[in-house]
């Protein structure tokens, strides 16, 4: 790390109005304080550095995207099994209607689909809700992986 004199300073002050053409126009101290390379390897380290940051951001992007992907994945499979569920239960509850002959056979039945449809119900929540907690901690893990990735200090 460099350290910038007083004299550099002064000498800033006193060529405040120097024109940005080339190394050799500017003052004494500001030519000292900063090593020959610099102008040269500045550019190239800021672009390695950039790069590598950019690359960070898009690799850890991507895992975010596939893991919430993959979550909204399994909930369209979720939603389809319960839809061919429901659907059968249905067809078998049409089925079944075709039979009945007397209102206590239909108050029966009635009752017992009606179970039946609840225990469906309350399955497919549990599942949505485990959908949905694995999806939060998947995401979470990568999130706090991708945070813990970037730099504290993005000059180092």
């Amino acid at each position: 790390m460099f350290m910038l004199s007083p004299q550099f300073f002064n000498d800033w002050s006193a060529a405040a109005a120097f024109p940005m053409t080339s190394p050799a126009t500017l003052p004494a101290a500001f030519s000292a304080a900063f090593p020959a390379a610099l102008p040269n390897a500045l550019p190239a380290e800021l672009a390695d550095v950039t790069r590598g940051l950019a690359e960070s951001q898009v690799a850890g992007c991507n895992a975010l995207l596939r893991a919430a992907f993959e979550s909204s994945a399994s909930l369209v499979e979720l939603n389809v099994h319960a839809a061919r569920e429901g659907i059968a239960a249905a067809s078998a509850v049409s089925n079944q209607l075709l039979f009945v002959r007397e209102p206590r056979d239909l108050v029966c039945l009635t009752a017992s689909h009606s179970q039946q449809a609840m225990e469906r119900a309350q399955r497919y929540g549990r599942q949505v809700v485990g959908v949905a907690n694995s999806a939060q901690h998947r995401l979470g893990e990568l999130s706090k992986d991708f945070a813990g990735s970037l730099p504290r200090n993005p000059i180092e």
